[in-house]
């Protein structure tokens, strides 16, 4: 097991021992905890976990991780040329919860070894709000894989085309596999640099 994913299968099992600790604790006043009440305890868990640990990068410093990338909905990317490293700043839009998230990062680090992602750190505003900082290595020269080479790659590796950005391999369904999250290098190889994990147990 690599030390990247060992970091975040840690943090990610003290987070839900803590969560579920605090979820019971939340249950002495209430019976039944909405699904937002759960998140929210996980994300202010993680908070504090992630600032127990050394993990927590103050909101000011994140602009100095690396000069401004193109960004998604789901993450401000910040490019450190020195290193050759893609910075990802996540929201939590898609996710919701910290927890799931790096279930996700899990997952694509077990399909996808080639861009695996590293947690950084966390940032934030607030004792509630956080933001997961990923790292991934940059590739140079890469341009975006066309739909038919998407579909190549994911077949090659066990997957069945189910839609024209998802595929299929048992339980697992990844989509949004879309050009822009697939890149082909100068040798013609292919990487998934982003995708969204359908079916995850979390």
């Amino acid at each position: 097991m690599s030390e990247k994913n060992c970091k975040i299968q840690t943090f990610t099992a003290e987070l839900r021992r803590r969560s579920t600790e605090n979820e019971k604790n939340a249950r002495k006043n209430s019976s039944t905890l909405s699904e937002r009440e759960i998140i929210d305890i996980e994300n202010t868990t993680a908070n504090i976990l992630a600032k127990e640990v050394g993990m927590w990068i103050p909101f000011a410093e994140v602009l100095k991780l690396g000069s401004p990338a193109p960004s998604g909905v789901e993450n401000d990317v910040y490019f450190n040329e020195n290193g050759n490293i893609i910075y990802k700043v996540n929201n939590l839009m898609t996710s919701q919860s910290v927890k799931r998230l790096l279930n996700r990062i899990l997952m694509h680090n077990s399909i996808f070894p080639q861009t695996k992602y590293e947690l950084y750190g966390f940032t934030g505003i607030g004792c509630q709000s956080i933001y997961p900082i990923l790292q991934q290595n940059y590739i140079p020269g890469a341009t975006e894989a066309t739909p038919l080479e998407i579909e190549k790659y994911m077949t090659s590796l066990g997957f069945t085309k189910i839609s024209a950005s998802e595929y299929r391999i048992n339980q697992i369904v990844i989509s949004d596999l879309h050009p822009r999250n697939v890149l082909k290098d100068e040798d013609g190889d292919l990487f998934v640099i982003d995708a969204d994990f359908i079916n995850i147990d979390v």
